[in-house]
């Protein structure tokens, strides 16, 4: 099975890429569904057919399906959402305020994720196409199992094994609800499932992002520092495409300035993402809507390539042996060095970026040796380890 996740600003195009990518699969023989995830909703409109919260079949070979995000709250946030809402209500907010704040950001795109973990474990599609939330969204998605893991990890067991042993006695003397063993019971399953998912979606072999953006200055901007953020959760990035160019036949002299612009914003792209391959879009006399077009469009961005290739599978994270000492390599780049904060607690390694921060679990060997220094060049990020000498 594959997985491809497309991502990248509003507006660039994902909808229809994604959408014309699984109709070629299709096309293929590949039994494929196209996921939106985007709370906003735009498949329909690609494929011109209504679709809902359950698979619709298009073709013989291929289903559309748009993630209804209430309902997935529902299922795997429901007990935890209940006893947050009676705490906050316990500490004087109204019930609809805390309504809102039990529904932490990142929460309905990461729920909408789960359904991967259903269709690859049961085989039900040889390929599934992610249509992701614009990119801030998909970050945040990302980045949410590692925070659930890390909480897992150091605090869950303790803190459910003290609440059991008091609820007793402190629920006759403190003023606010305790979680029960139903709330504790899904923080648990829900784990699990983000656990799985992550296994999926960081698997190179199984699972590749592609970031698709348009030819201007800030797009750009946001996909490289979309890429970083993806490295450094080690989400295997596969392919760049650039969307909307403008064709040779488009001869005007209003869009002349415009082209030029798009030339020099291309070549910054090929050298920005290199050795991440890149393919070009270019924008059509009219929408991409209906299942011939968008095959149309898929087969042009394609040529004669299978779209579930895997384009790129180096690793962002490395862990190298020389000499008795050890070498963690992150690809980390469009940042600087004072754009990082890196320390090592016990047995993580901690990075620290601008409004984001990640806690990585390193193995025994490394955990157990010492930081000797840290360097970022030509955008790796290498942290060197020596073991800590007895006596």
């Amino acid at each position: 099975m594959r997985v491809i996740i497309y991502t990248g600003k509003g507006g660039v195009g994902k909808t229809t890429i994604s959408a014309a990518t699984g109709a070629l699969c299709a096309e293929l023989g590949y039994k494929t569904i196209v996921i939106s995830t985007d709370p906003a909703h735009s498949l329909s409109d690609s494929f011109g057919k209504k679709i809902g919260k359950n698979p619709i079949k298009i073709t013989n070979k291929l289903w559309a399906q748009e993630i209804d995000v209430n309902e997935e709250l529902r299922i795997n946030w429901d007990k935890i959402q209940g006893f947050i809402v009676k705490f906050l209500s316990y500490q004087g907010f109204d019930k609809f305020m805390a309504e809102e704040f039990a529904i932490f950001p990142g929460l309905e795109e990461l729920f909408s994720l789960l359904k991967i973990n259903e269709y690859y474990d049961k085989e039900t599609y040889d390929v599934i196409i992610v249509d992701c939330a614009p990119t801030a969204n998909t970050i945040r998605m990302l980045s949410f199992p590692d925070i659930v893991s890390w909480y897992m990890e150091r605090f869950f067991p303790l803190e459910r094994k003290l609440v059991k042993t008091i609820r007793p006695v402190a629920e006759k003397v403190v003023k606010f609800p305790l979680p029960t063993d139903d709330v504790y019971a899904q923080v648990e399953e829900l784990y699990r499932k983000i656990e799985r998912a992550k296994e999926i979606l960081t698997n190179p072999k199984i699972s590749s992002v592609r970031l698709v953006l348009n030819p201007e200055k800030m797009v750009i901007k946001e996909s490289q520092r979309a890429y970083t953020y993806l490295n450094l959760f080690e989400f295997p990035v596969d392919l760049i495409i650039i969307n909307k160019v403008l064709p040779d036949e488009i001869d005007d002299e209003h869009f002349k300035k415009w082209k030029l612009t798009q030339t020099k914003h291309i070549e910054t792209v090929k050298e920005a993402f290199d050795p991440i391959p890149i393919k070009i879009s270019f924008l059509y006399n009219d929408e991409v809507t209906g299942l011939n077009k968008l095959l149309k469009f898929a087969q042009n961005l394609f040529n004669d390539e299978d779209p579930t290739k895997i384009y790129y599978s180096e690793k962002p994270i490395q862990i190298e042996e020389k000499n008795g000492r050890y070498f963690l390599k992150l690809k980390m780049p469009y940042f600087t060095k004072k754009d990082i904060n890196v320390w090592v607690k016990n047995d993580e390694l901690i990075i620290e970026l601008p409004s984001f921060r990640r806690n990585i679990f390193l193995p025994y060997t490394l955990a157990s040796s010492k930081v000797k220094e840290a360097s970022l060049n030509d955008g790796i990020l290498t942290i060197e380890f020596e073991k800590i000498k007895e006596g």
